[in-house]
């Protein structure tokens, strides 16, 4: 199994929030928002800790299952992509 760890400051949590609208969420997933999709993935990703241990293999096909994407990482690209085009997200 290979583990993700990704440092997990305020800063990101505030972004992904930011990325991670209510729009998207309702768009791309089977979730209203992005506390919704972290709360079903919280059996494999603990999202209230200063660092992300998780199992890549586990969230890519939770995100397969509950998303239009391929992988977390397609969806955060995407989620970011959409999000700093001009005037896109607040």
């Amino acid at each position: 199994m290979a583990f993700q760890y990704v440092d997990y400051p305020q800063e990101m949590k505030d972004l992904l929030n930011r990325i991670f609208s209510d729009a998207f969420m309702q768009t791309h997933t089977r979730f209203q928002s992005f506390e919704g999709f972290r709360y079903s993935s919280a059996v494999f990703v603990n999202w209230n800790s200063d660092q992300l241990i998780y199992n890549e293999a586990l969230l890519d096909r939770f995100v397969q299952e509950s998303t239009q994407f391929s992988s977390w990482e397609e969806m955060v690209r995407t989620a970011a992509d959409q999000c700093f085009q001009p005037a896109a997200c607040s």
